[in-house]
C-alpha cells in the first residue's frame, strides 16, 4: 500500500481495519467526500493467477453495478502504477457481525429479526440481478452507525448464466465450511442462489444463539450431520417457535425442499414483527430505537439470558 499514492487520490490514511491473504482493509479520510471511508487494498503481487484472472475482475465488475441500502456501497475503484487495486467503500463503523455477536454472546430476537430481514432484502436484490454472493457469513456482514446490516466482500461472488431457462450450476466449491451448504461440501454442482439461502440460515442461527448449528472441525462429519439434520436449539437464550421453524426449513439438505428468499420473506417470522414471547420467558429487549434495559446506545442490544 502506498500512502502517498492514496493521498494523491484524495484519501488520508487513518489506520488498518483488517488483514487478508492478498492485502488489507484500511480506514481513510476522503477529502472530496468529507468523510471516513474503508479501502480494500489488494496487492496483485501476492495474488494467485486464478484470483487475478477470474475473481478480482468479477468482484470489481459486480461492485460497480450494485446499489442497495443493505449492501456496502462502493464509491470508486482505482489502480496504482505498481498494480495495487484500491476499492473505496462505505465505512461501517460498528464493525462486522461476528465480532458484534461475540461481544454480546447472542442477539435479542427482535434485533435479529431486523438484521435478518435486511439480509433477506439484500440477497433478494442480488439474486434478482442474477448475482450470488457464495460467501455469506457473519464476518462479511457489517453494521453501520445505526446498526443497519450491510452485505460486503464480493470476492467469491458469481454472476449466473442460464441455458434453456435453467441456471448453469456452479462447479467452484468455495466459501467457508461452517456456512457451506451440503451440496457444496459434497462437491456436487450447485445453484449458488440456493446455497446462499443455506448460509443465511446459519447466519440467523448465529444471531439468535451465538454459535453455529453444525460446529465440526471434520468437514465430512459436518456434511453427515447436515444430511441427517442433526442440530439442536439450546434452551438459553429463549427463541420463539416461529424462528426455530424458519431455521429448520432453511437448513434443509434437500435442495428442492429448501426455502427460497421469497419464501423466507413471506414466512410467519420474517413477515411480521416478532412478539417478545418465547419458549421459556417473555423479554423486553428491543432492536431499534434504543428501548429497554438491554440496549446501550453505543454497544447495541444484547440477548436476555437466564444464566446471567
Amino acid at each position: 500500500m502506498d500512502k502517498r499514492f492514496m493521498e494523491s487520490r484524495g484519501y488520508q490514511y487513518k489506520g488498518r481495519l483488517g488483514q487478508g491473504m492478498f492485502g488489507e482493509v484500511v480506514k481513510a479520510y476522503s477529502t472530496q467526500m468529507k468523510k471516513m471511508v474503508a479501502i480494500k487494498v489488494t496487492d496483485i503481487s501476492k495474488c494467485t493467477s486464478v484470483y487475478i484472472e477470474k475473481f478480482l475482475p468479477h468482484e470489481k465488475g459486480v461492485l460497480e453495478t450494485l446499489d442497495h441500502p443493505n449492501i456496502v456501497k462502493t464509491h470508486e475503484i482505482f489502480e496504482s502504477p505498481k498494480g495495487t487495486v484500491y476499492m473505496v467503500m462505505e465505512l461501517c463503523v460498528k464493525g462486522d457481525l461476528l465480532n458484534y455477536i461475540n461481544s454480546k454472546l447472542a442477539l435479542p430476537e427482535r434485533f435479529s429479526h431486523k438484521l435478518f430481514s435486511q439480509l433477506c432484502r439484500a440477497v433478494e436484490y442480488l439474486h434478482s440481478r442474477n448475482v450470488a454472493h457464495r460467501d455469506l457469513k457473519c464476518e462479511n456482514l457489517f453494521l453501520d452507525a445505526k446498526y443497519n446490516l450491510k452485505v460486503g466482500d464480493f470476492g467469491l461472488s458469481k454472476t449466473l448464466t442460464y441455458v434453456d431457462g435453467r441456471v448453469v450450476l456452479s462447479r467452484t466449491f468455495c466459501g467457508t465450511s461452517l456456512y457451506a451448504a451440503p451440496e457444496v461440501l459434497h462437491s456436487i454442482p450447485y445453484d449458488p442462489k440456493v446455497s446462499d439461502v443455506w448460509s443465511m440460515g446459519i447466519v440467523l442461527y448465529m444471531m439468535l444463539y451465538g454459535s453455529v448449528p453444525f460446529n465440526c472441525s471434520n468437514v465430512k462429519k459436518q456434511a453427515q450431520l447436515q444430511k441427517k439434520r442433526r442440530f439442536n436449539f439450546p434452551k438459553d437464550p429463549p427463541v420463539s417457535p416461529e424462528a426455530k421453524d424458519l431455521i429448520r426449513r432453511i437448513l434443509h439438505p434437500i435442495v428442492e425442499q429448501r426455502l427460497k428468499v421469497s419464501d423466507i420473506l413471506a414466512s410467519a417470522w420474517v413477515s411480521k414483527e416478532p412478539v417478545e414471547k418465547c419458549d421459556r420467558a417473555s423479554t423486553s429487549a428491543a432492536a431499534t430505537p434504543p428501548v429497554g434495559s438491554s440496549w446501550d446506545a453505543e454497544e447495541g442490544p444484547s440477548a436476555p439470558r437466564t444464566d446471567r
